[in-house]
């Protein structure tokens, strides 16, 4: 057994990654946090994007430690978060400031896109359904790690020496608060 999985304790021979998610909790709040400053974000919806991505890492960990039927309860109540999410995501994205560019435009286009596989895997992997055999699990979540993180870090550092802006020229805009 591996100190980076634990088995449950049902009869189903799932293999939790519990350090999945403690990654998960220091990083996609960074990445978040990332996007949500090159955008210029009011506060408070930052807030509102990291509360709700924490939520949804917290929902698949508990959906993984709970046995079925009841963890699909909690991969929905994850999705559902995951959707706040992409939608906050695409909002942002389409800011009416403009801020950001192409470099906004790239970055979000990537986080949505690769944090797709992370539900699909988790569905079909061993804390869901178990279809998907568990190297094909890791080898796809690996990847996409990669991908999320690293490329995103390699894309953001690329694009914002090109870009030429400092981050203290503009105050951050107030356009997202809707009930100001």
């Amino acid at each position: 057994r591996s100190s980076r999985g634990s088995k449950t304790t049902d009869t189903t021979p799932r293999v939790i990654f519990w350090a999945r998610y403690v990654d998960w909790v220091v990083t996609t709040p960074l990445i978040l946090v990332d996007l949500a400053l090159l955008s210029k974000t009011d506060t408070p919806t930052l807030i509102s994007l990291v509360g709700c991505d924490l939520l949804m890492v917290l929902c698949g960990l508990i959906g993984a430690l709970t046995i079925a039927p009841y963890k699909y309860c909690w991969w929905v109540a994850g999705l559902a978060f995951f959707i706040v999410v992409v939608t906050t995501l695409i909002q942002r994205l389409n800011n009416a400031e403009g801020a950001g560019g192409e470099a906004l435009k790239g970055l979000s286009w990537l986080t949505i896109i690769s944090w797709i596989v992370y539900p699909v895997v988790w569905i079909v992997g061993s804390e869901g359904t178990g279809a998907l055999g568990l190297s094909q699990e890791v080898g796809i979540i690996t990847l996409t790690d990669l991908v999320a993180k690293i490329g995103f870090g390699f894309y953001l550092l690329a694009n914002l020496e090109a870009d030429g802006k400092g981050a203290d020229e503009e105050p951050l805009n107030q356009s997202s608060q809707q009930y100001v």
